[in-house]
């Protein structure tokens, strides 16, 4: 089995962390993305990658969903501090 579909738990560490978690025999592998904000609270992002998918769009997909959600934690953790994006 190629490492790049094997099961990943996410670490459980205070900031960004992310998990790969192969969804059967479907060859379809999720890629979940956490990040907490200033509460502590967690905030998701999943991306579904098919197995016909080239190494560089994969990369792409997963570069984007972690700047999407760092965005969308960095505009929850200002909103709290009172200033504006």
């Amino acid at each position: 089995m190629s490492r790049a579909i094997t099961r990943k738990e996410p670490k459980k560490n205070p900031g960004f962390s992310w998990g790969r978690f192969p969804l059967g025999d479907t060859g379809v592998v999720a890629y979940r993305l956490f990040r907490r904000d200033h509460r502590g609270a967690l905030h998701t992002r999943c991306i579904d990658l098919r197995p016909g998918d080239s190494r560089c769009t994969i990369a792409a997909s997963l570069r984007r969903a972690r700047r999407a959600l760092r965005d969308q934690v960095d505009e929850i953790d200002l909103a709290a501090m009172g200033v504006e994006a």
